[in-house]
């Protein structure tokens, strides 16, 4: 069981992947926009962030930027979940960085979820 925050400005997609997560036995928070999303994580730091890229406020690849440069959650996991964020555009890359193109199936969420979560473990930064 891990501890995950979701963040999408699409409420219907918010339920749904809260739901697939829910089942698979985590704990999921969810939140509408980025910079409720970077909030979230500095106030409860998650096992998992996963996050839409195209949001109000902050978009995921700037929640991602900003948690990358900050000590203290620079080894966060982070799924970036979008129909437009190309590889290439996580830059500098991070092993702990996973993109899931959207449309999605809760097969390959829960899988990309649980190679972050295994990422985690091994890495030595978080050791």
């Amino acid at each position: 069981m891990a501890t995950i925050i979701a963040a999408d400005d699409d409420p219907d997609l918010r339920v749904i992947v809260a739901s697939i997560l829910r089942r698979a036995g985590h704990v999921v928070h969810v939140e509408e926009d980025g910079a409720a999303a970077l909030a979230r994580v500095r106030e409860n730091r998650p096992d998992v962030l996963i996050i839409d890229n195209q949001m109000p406020h902050m978009t995921g690849l700037e929640v991602r930027n900003a948690l990358r440069a900050d000590p203290d959650t620079a080894d966060l996991p982070i799924v970036l979940a979008s129909g437009s964020l190309r590889a290439e555009e996580l830059d500098p890359p991070n092993p702990l960085d996973y993109l899931v193109p959207k449309p999605f199936k809760s097969s390959r969420l829960l899988e990309t979820v649980e190679l972050a979560l295994l990422g985690a473990h091994f890495n030595p930064v978080r050791n």
